[in-house]
């Protein structure tokens, strides 16, 4: 993953070329916060966690549903701008549960709006996992080359709060997406 710079803030004005909303509702939370080093460590992506305060995630921009855990505890997400991948996974070691207490009506190839339901998921029920935080990471560029990401904090409401602001080096980006010459 290509390196790029990085802003936390409560709220931006900044118009940015990609903008990731809550895809559920609670509080935002830095990546670093989240206790499984998979995510706090950025093993797969950078993003931003969330405590999340109801039990639906929905679809934070245009997407298409790349895939859906058969457990339905995650998904993953391809931005129709970019193709930039996004991944979702409720709470931490809530594969452990097997599916109990998640459900989606959602399949992969599945092209969904801002605020579209993909999983639901029982908020009480799931809480002997080890903890509820959200991450929310961009686990793929695909080619589009990021120039700057800007993490928001603070409260959020799922389909309607900007959470990330992605900005794309379209110049690199467009290099990138040409075949190579031979």
């Amino acid at each position: 993953m290509a390196w790029f710079k990085f802003m936390l803030t409560s709220e931006s004005d900044h118009v940015a070329d990609l903008t990731i909303l809550a895809p559920v509702s609670g509080v935002i939370l830095p990546i670093e916060d989240v206790p499984d080093v998979v995510f706090s460590e950025k093993i797969i992506g950078d993003g931003v966690a969330i405590q999340p305060s109801s039990g639906t995630v929905v679809a934070p921009c245009k997407c298409t549903v790349r895939e859906m855990f058969n457990t339905r505890h995650a998904v993953v997400l391809r931005t129709e701008s970019y193709g930039i991948e996004l991944f979702i996974h409720v709470g931490i070691d809530t594969v452990d549960l097997a599916g109990e207490g998640f459900t989606s009506s959602v399949a992969e190839g599945d092209l969904l709006s801002p605020g579209d339901p993909i999983i639901k998921f029982d908020l009480k029920g799931i809480q002997k996992t080890k903890t509820l935080i959200t991450p929310v990471v961009i686990s793929s560029q695909n080619n589009a080359v990021i120039k700057t990401i800007e993490k928001l904090s603070g409260n959020c409401e799922a389909g309607v709060t900007p959470i990330i602001k992605i900005d794309i080096d379209k110049e690199a980006t467009k290099k990138a997406q040409q075949p190579s010459g031979r």
